[in-house]
Protein backbone atom coordinates (compact mmCIF):
# COMPACT_ATOMS: atom_id res chain seq x y z
CA UNK A 1 0.00 0.00 0.00
CA UNK A 2 1.27 3.47 -0.61
CA UNK A 3 0.93 6.18 2.72
CA UNK A 4 0.29 9.73 2.09
CA UNK A 5 1.98 12.06 4.07
CA UNK A 6 0.23 14.87 5.62
CA UNK A 7 -0.36 17.87 8.47
CA UNK A 8 -3.24 17.17 10.88
CA UNK A 9 -6.06 19.27 10.86
CA UNK A 10 -8.19 19.93 13.20
CA UNK A 11 -11.33 17.80 12.31
CA UNK A 12 -8.44 15.12 12.90
CA UNK A 13 -8.88 14.67 16.43
CA UNK A 14 -11.19 12.26 16.75
CA UNK A 15 -9.09 10.12 14.53
CA UNK A 16 -5.70 10.68 16.25
CA UNK A 17 -7.25 10.39 19.72
CA UNK A 18 -8.84 6.65 18.00
CA UNK A 19 -5.58 5.72 16.52
CA UNK A 20 -3.22 7.15 20.13
CA UNK A 21 -5.68 5.06 22.15
CA UNK A 22 -5.14 1.70 19.76
CA UNK A 23 -1.51 1.65 19.66
CA UNK A 24 -1.09 3.12 23.56
CA UNK A 25 -2.46 -0.62 24.25
CA UNK A 26 0.64 -2.61 22.69
CA UNK A 27 3.05 0.13 24.43
CA UNK A 28 3.96 -0.62 27.92
CA UNK A 29 4.49 2.31 30.10
CA UNK A 30 2.00 4.34 28.49
CA UNK A 31 -0.83 6.78 30.42
CA UNK A 32 -2.71 9.26 28.23
CA UNK A 33 -4.54 6.41 27.03
CA UNK A 34 -5.70 5.89 29.91
CA UNK A 35 -7.80 8.81 29.93
CA UNK A 36 -10.47 8.24 27.17
CA UNK A 37 -11.01 9.02 24.07
CA UNK A 38 -13.18 11.96 25.45
CA UNK A 39 -9.94 13.61 26.72
CA UNK A 40 -8.02 12.95 23.71
CA UNK A 41 -10.30 14.42 21.53
CA UNK A 42 -9.90 17.38 22.98
CA UNK A 43 -6.30 17.10 24.01
CA UNK A 44 -5.60 16.53 19.84
CA UNK A 45 -8.02 19.94 19.20
CA UNK A 46 -5.87 22.09 21.45
CA UNK A 47 -2.66 20.99 20.32
CA UNK A 48 -3.56 21.09 16.79
CA UNK A 49 -4.62 24.88 17.09
CA UNK A 50 -0.96 25.92 18.55
CA UNK A 51 0.77 27.30 15.93
CA UNK A 52 4.16 25.84 16.37
CA UNK A 53 2.24 22.35 17.01
CA UNK A 54 3.42 19.63 14.13
CA UNK A 55 1.30 16.71 13.77
CA UNK A 56 2.01 14.39 10.86
CA UNK A 57 0.12 11.46 9.68
CA UNK A 58 0.78 8.84 7.34
CA UNK A 59 -2.77 7.80 5.10
CA UNK A 60 -3.00 4.81 2.84
CA UNK A 61 -5.10 4.54 -0.02
CA UNK A 62 -8.18 3.99 1.14
CA UNK A 63 -8.14 7.39 3.42
CA UNK A 64 -7.34 5.52 6.92
CA UNK A 65 -4.89 6.93 8.94
CA UNK A 66 -1.83 4.25 9.87
CA UNK A 67 0.07 6.35 12.05
CA UNK A 68 1.27 9.54 13.47
CA UNK A 69 4.28 11.90 15.16
CA UNK A 70 3.25 14.81 16.86
CA UNK A 71 5.22 17.86 18.97
CA UNK A 72 6.19 21.21 18.57
CA UNK A 73 8.60 23.47 17.61
CA UNK A 74 7.60 25.40 20.94
CA UNK A 75 6.64 22.57 24.18
CA UNK A 76 6.29 25.95 26.41
CA UNK A 77 3.75 26.91 24.01
CA UNK A 78 2.26 23.44 24.30
CA UNK A 79 2.01 23.33 28.06
CA UNK A 80 0.87 26.96 28.31
CA UNK A 81 -2.34 26.25 25.94
CA UNK A 82 -2.64 23.41 27.90
CA UNK A 83 -2.90 25.27 31.25
CA UNK A 84 -5.38 27.86 29.54
CA UNK A 85 -8.01 24.98 28.47
CA UNK A 86 -7.78 23.51 31.62
CA UNK A 87 -11.24 23.20 32.13
CA UNK A 88 -12.58 22.22 28.75
CA UNK A 89 -9.61 19.06 29.44
CA UNK A 90 -11.43 18.41 32.56
CA UNK A 91 -14.63 18.68 31.78
CA UNK A 92 -14.02 15.89 29.13
CA UNK A 93 -11.97 13.82 31.78
CA UNK A 94 -14.69 14.09 34.73
CA UNK A 95 -16.24 11.25 33.29
CA UNK A 96 -13.33 9.12 33.04
CA UNK A 97 -12.71 9.96 36.01
CA UNK A 98 -15.75 9.49 37.75
CA UNK A 99 -16.02 5.41 36.47
CA UNK A 100 -11.98 4.95 37.20
CA UNK A 101 -11.21 6.92 40.55
CA UNK A 102 -7.85 5.13 40.31
CA UNK A 103 -6.37 7.57 37.92
CA UNK A 104 -6.67 11.09 39.70
CA UNK A 105 -3.88 10.76 41.71
CA UNK A 106 -1.87 10.60 38.52
CA UNK A 107 -3.65 13.62 37.18
CA UNK A 108 -2.93 15.59 40.03
CA UNK A 109 0.82 14.68 39.48
CA UNK A 110 0.89 15.51 35.81
CA UNK A 111 -0.97 18.87 36.43
CA UNK A 112 0.96 19.96 39.11
CA UNK A 113 4.25 19.07 37.42
CA UNK A 114 3.00 21.10 33.60
CA UNK A 115 1.53 23.87 35.84
CA UNK A 116 4.89 24.44 37.15
CA UNK A 117 3.31 24.61 40.48
CA UNK A 118 6.35 22.08 41.91
CA UNK A 119 9.58 21.43 40.31
CA UNK A 120 10.32 18.15 42.04
CA UNK A 121 7.87 16.64 39.95
CA UNK A 122 9.18 16.11 36.47
CA UNK A 123 7.73 14.27 33.40
CA UNK A 124 10.19 15.51 30.32
CA UNK A 125 10.93 17.85 28.01
CA UNK A 126 9.04 21.33 28.54
CA UNK A 127 10.67 23.96 26.79
CA UNK A 128 12.19 24.05 22.84
CA UNK A 129 11.40 21.13 20.37
CA UNK A 130 9.49 18.33 21.63
CA UNK A 131 8.53 15.17 20.06
CA UNK A 132 5.29 13.95 21.60
CA UNK A 133 3.92 10.64 20.68
CA UNK A 134 4.67 8.11 17.53
CA UNK A 135 2.64 5.84 16.55
CA UNK A 136 1.19 3.26 14.11
CA UNK A 137 -1.79 0.55 14.22
CA UNK A 138 -0.49 -2.84 15.65
CA UNK A 139 -2.82 -4.78 13.15
CA UNK A 140 -1.13 -3.15 10.31
CA UNK A 141 2.25 -3.38 11.16
CA UNK A 142 4.61 -1.49 8.99
CA UNK A 143 8.18 -0.86 10.95
CA UNK A 144 9.34 0.87 7.11
CA UNK A 145 6.95 3.34 6.72
CA UNK A 146 6.35 3.62 10.63
CA UNK A 147 10.37 4.63 10.87
CA UNK A 148 9.56 6.77 7.85
CA UNK A 149 6.84 8.77 9.73
CA UNK A 150 9.58 9.42 12.31
CA UNK A 151 12.23 10.38 10.14
CA UNK A 152 9.78 12.46 7.79
CA UNK A 153 8.61 14.38 11.21
CA UNK A 154 12.11 15.55 12.38
CA UNK A 155 13.14 15.96 8.84
CA UNK A 156 10.46 18.78 8.76
CA UNK A 157 11.60 20.12 12.25
CA UNK A 158 14.99 20.39 10.96
CA UNK A 159 13.89 22.16 7.64
CA UNK A 160 12.07 25.18 9.95
CA UNK A 161 15.78 25.51 11.58
CA UNK A 162 15.40 22.77 14.35
CA UNK A 163 19.13 21.78 14.95
CA UNK A 164 17.74 19.68 17.82
CA UNK A 165 14.70 18.24 19.32
CA UNK A 166 14.19 16.03 22.62
CA UNK A 167 11.31 13.58 23.21
CA UNK A 168 10.77 10.67 26.34
CA UNK A 169 10.16 7.45 26.00
CA UNK A 170 9.32 4.83 29.09
CA UNK A 171 12.21 2.55 29.49
CA UNK A 172 10.26 -0.45 29.97
CA UNK A 173 8.91 0.23 25.99
CA UNK A 174 12.25 -1.96 24.40
CA UNK A 175 10.69 -2.11 21.23
CA UNK A 176 10.19 2.30 21.09
CA UNK A 177 13.57 2.09 22.84
CA UNK A 178 15.38 0.11 20.05
CA UNK A 179 13.65 2.34 17.59
CA UNK A 180 15.11 5.75 18.60
CA UNK A 181 18.72 3.90 19.23
CA UNK A 182 18.33 3.37 15.57
CA UNK A 183 17.54 6.37 14.33
CA UNK A 184 20.24 7.97 16.17
CA UNK A 185 18.96 9.19 19.72
CA UNK A 186 20.99 10.20 22.65
CA UNK A 187 19.85 9.50 26.12
CA UNK A 188 20.89 12.56 27.81
CA UNK A 189 18.62 12.18 31.21
CA UNK A 190 16.56 9.48 33.18
CA UNK A 191 13.74 10.33 35.37
CA UNK A 192 11.33 8.11 37.93
CA UNK A 193 7.77 9.53 37.79
CA UNK A 194 5.91 9.49 40.62
CA UNK A 195 4.45 6.21 40.10
CA UNK A 196 7.35 4.49 39.93
CA UNK A 197 8.07 4.14 36.28
CA UNK A 198 11.67 5.33 34.61
CA UNK A 199 11.46 7.51 31.03
CA UNK A 200 14.52 8.67 29.03
CA UNK A 201 15.03 12.14 28.04
CA UNK A 202 16.36 11.89 24.15
CA UNK A 203 17.74 13.85 22.27
CA UNK A 204 18.05 14.02 18.66
CA UNK A 205 21.12 16.14 16.26
CA UNK A 206 18.84 17.13 13.40
CA UNK A 207 21.73 18.62 11.54
CA UNK A 208 24.03 15.53 11.33
CA UNK A 209 21.22 12.67 11.88
CA UNK A 210 18.47 14.14 9.97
Amino acid sequence: MKFTYRFAKLSDAGMLARVHMICAKYQTGGYMHKLGWRFLKEYYKIEINNAHSIILLAEGEDGVCYGFHSGTLKAEEHFASLRKNRISLFLNLLPRLITKPSLILGVIHRYVSFANKDTKIEFGVKNGPRGEYWGWLPDYSNPVESLNLHKKWHTILRDLGAESVRSEVDLTNDRVYKSIKLMGGEIINELELPDKRKRAVVQYNLIDNF
